[in-house]
């Protein structure tokens, strides 16, 4: 077969890549992959770093002669081309969270069908070498899989039930969708996972015929260093406990203890029930408290936006309860920006020396405001940060992508 021919080849020449005799890139610009990358997070603006991940390596794949089709989530149906990837929009709108799980559920197993059904519409035509699927769209990959014997690699970006615990009541009724997840997850031919503290918690649930470490990547065509002048702290993340939501409105009261120190944070929400309300019904008091120092924006904004926000802040923080990495924390990184969060999940291995690991509460607001005050220590900091955040240029990560394609077997 034809698929099966293009990725032997590769797996086979991949020994000698080993060896340094040749590039995995040279081999991939004279057989061009054609991969699908599923993924339900795409369409901008997103608040999921799964969306910003699919688009950057859509890009960076294409660049490396790839043709690359992305299959998405959207209101209405579309077909486009955008960094010359195909990005297939299936349309459905889908009922918010909170407003009935049930009903949710259904909507989105008819979503899935759908996408499944376009999937195989492309499939007839070109023939996929690798299905890439990322976050829950897994059973579609599954039934395709099964069928047409499709080689499928999927991306860990979270392990659900590490932050299910940190979930609010009405976040919980998606354990449900979670449990069928892992169960058609254990089927993928080749498993990527973002960090390593993600692998080892991976392969403790579920059964993987083949893992690899390759974390998330930084554009640096847009991220790019950028001088400190102002004093404002900058927290990006969704209205979600793990997020550490509930840690906001102490912490902004402090740094406004802090003469002419700002507090910017970015958090979408899409419905805000019971203990979440009460939060963002505080934090609402506290903008009107503090009007002009203190901003708080609930709408999703575009990496383009987030970019300023990043250039116009001093200090960046992550009070996450878990994160598999960290996505926002490596570009606030390649800005240039100190970061300070807590010492979880694979935190520790994005920041690595050129940031602040902290262990609880107390510590985290103490260095914040030790930051604040001292912008020298910030510059340093900040310089070693865009040096680490090298490491992560997305260049290199679609390069151990593609290498990863010819190495694993159906």
């Amino acid at each position: 077969m034809k698929i099966e021919s293009t990725l032997s080849n590769i797996a086979e020449i991949s020994k000698k890549i080993s060896k340094g005799c040749i590039s995995l890139i040279d081999i991939v610009s004279k057989q061009k992959l054609k991969v699908a990358l599923i993924s339900y997070y795409y369409q901008k603006p997103t608040i999921s770093g799964v969306g910003v991940h699919v688009l950057n390596l859509a890009k960076y794949l294409v660049r490396h002669n790839c043709e690359v089709h992305i299959f998405c989530h959207g209101d209405i149906d579309n077909y486009y081309k955008e960094n010359g990837a195909y990005v297939h929009v299936i349309g459905r709108i889908l009922t918010p969270a909170g407003d009935g799980f049930s009903k949710k559920r259904l909507e989105y197993d008819i979503f899935e069908s759908d996408v499944i059904k376009e999937i195989i519409r492309e499939n007839l035509k070109r023939k996929f070498d690798v299905i890439h699927t990322h976050g829950a769209l897994t059973k579609a990959a599954f039934i395709l899989k099964k069928v047409y014997k499709l080689k499928w690699v999927h991306t860990f970006h979270a392990i659900e039930k590490l932050r299910v615990k940190d979930l609010s009541k009405e976040e919980k009724q998606f354990e449900d969708l979670i449990s069928w997840i892992e169960h058609t997850t254990n089927y993928c031919d080749g498993a990527i996972f973002v960090s390593k503290d993600l692998s080892y918690n991976g392969k403790k649930q579920y059964v993987l015929k083949s893992t690899k470490v390759i974390p998330n990547g930084v554009d640096f065509e847009l991220f790019k260093y950028n001088p400190i002048t102002n004093k404002n702290v900058l927290f990006i993340g969704r209205f979600s406990k793990d997020k550490g939501i509930d840690l906001l409105p102490e912490l902004i009261e402090q740094i406004m203890m802090i003469k002419d120190a700002t507090f910017t944070a970015v958090c979408p929400y899409n419905s805000a029930e019971g203990e979440l309300k009460e939060i963002r019904e505080l934090i609402a008091k506290l903008e009107q408290k503090y009007e002009e120092r203190l901003k708080i924006i609930t709408i999703p904004q575009y990496q383009e936006k987030l970019i300023k926000l990043y250039q116009k802040s001093q200090v960046y923080i992550q009070p996450s309860r878990y994160e598999s990495f960290g996505l926002c924390i490596l570009e606030a990184m390649a800005t240039g920006r100190p970061v300070v969060a807590f010492n979880v999940g694979g935190i520790p291995e994005v920041i690595g020396d050129a940031g602040f690991i902290v262990n609880n509460k107390k510590e985290f607001i103490y260095k914040v405001s030790q930051l604040l005050e001292n912008k020298g220590e910030c510059i340093r900091t900040g310089k070693n940060a865009n040096k680490r955040s090298k490491i992560f240029d997305w260049d290199l990560i679609a390069k151990r992508t593609i290498q990863y394609y010819g190495e694993v077997k159906i």
